[in-house]
Order: structure tokens, then sequence, then C-alpha cells
């Protein structure tokens, strides 16, 4: 058979492209372009000619991502926890001057269940720090309320919900928000 000329000239086919190239891959030297955070994870950056030192620690976002991720877990574990111990004191001390945690009620009524029936509470089921603790955290976290909670008996236990909400959502939103003034 006889073969058919191409249009394309013969260089410009793969055969003529494959002869031009040459044996050995040349690899050009990459260029080092500086990194804000090395691959080892260190950050490159380094704070000069900042006039107000104490104007960084401010800015609470920018800090809590500059610091180390210990620091920043001992940070963030360390708030909620002091948050709830807070508010846990608030809900025992309500529970204790409201009587829901005398104990005299049962050792008078030998049937427990009618003692603890008649009674009117703050918040049922707070019996100790550690119930105080566990419903201060369900209250928080917003996990739900299991057998303890808050009654329409007592102002004082609506107030303090109110507030523990309110200051819950505030340190959600200091801790964990993003920083809007980066451009600043």
């Amino acid at each position: 058979m006889l073969a058919r000329k191409s249009i394309i000239p013969e260089e410009f086919g793969l055969p003529g492209l494959a002869s031009r190239l040459p044996r050995k891959p040349v690899f050009r030297d990459r260029v080092n372009k500086a990194r804000f955070i090395a691959k080892n994870g260190a950050c490159n950056l380094a704070h000069k000619n900042i006039r107000e030192q104490g104007r960084f620690l401010q800015d609470v976002f920018t800090t809590l991502v500059d610091l180390r991720w210990r620091f920043t877990l001992v940070i963030f574990t360390t708030t909620f926890v002091s948050s709830w111990l807070l508010f846990a004191m608030s809900w025992w001390l309500v529970a204790f001057a409201h009587g829901d945690l005398d104990s005299r009620d049962l050792d008078l009524d030998p049937d427990p269940d009618r003692a603890w029936s008649n009674k009117t509470y703050c918040v049922t089921n707070v019996k100790s720090f550690i119930s105080a603790f566990l419903f201060s955290i369900e209250v928080q976290v917003t996990i739900g309320f299991g057998g303890r909670m808050i009654t329409e008996h007592c102002p004082t236990a609506i107030t303090v919900l109110i507030m523990q909400n309110i200051i819950g959502l505030i340190i959600n939103a200091v801790m964990l928000g993003e920083d809007n003034m980066t451009s600043q």
C-alpha cells in the first residue's frame, strides 16, 4: 500500500516532536518562597514595630490563634469549667436558700416519696453541689433536663437560668467566634 502524504509537515508530527526532545529531563531549581507557617508548624511571623504590645492581647481571637494548641485548649477548658462551677455555686445557693437541701423532711416521714412530693422546690433533684454542677452543665450546654429542672415557684431560679444562658452565649461567642476586626 502506498502511504498517504500528510498535510502537516513531518517535523510537527509526533515523530518529529519526539526527536527534538532532550534525552535527559531538565529540572528547574525551585524558588524558595517565603512561608507564613513552616512545614513543621512553626509560625514564621515576627511581631516587630508594634507600638503597643498590650494591644496584641486585647484582641482575644488573634491571641488564641497565635498561642500553641496546648495553651488554647487549657484556656478553653478553664473558661468553660469555671463558668459551670460559678453557676453550680449559684444553683446550690438558690436551692439552699429555698430549703431544697433540707433532709429533715425525709427523717420525719417513713415514706420518702410522700415527703418529697409534698414540698415545692426551686430546682428539683438538686440535693448536693455535684447535682448542682450537673444541672449547671445541662443548662449552659443545653443538652436538656433529665430529672433536674426549675419550677415556676421560684423567680430567683428563673433569673439565674436567664443569666446563665446569656453569659454562656457570650462565652461561646468570645471563645469560638471569628474576629471581625482583623482589617484594623
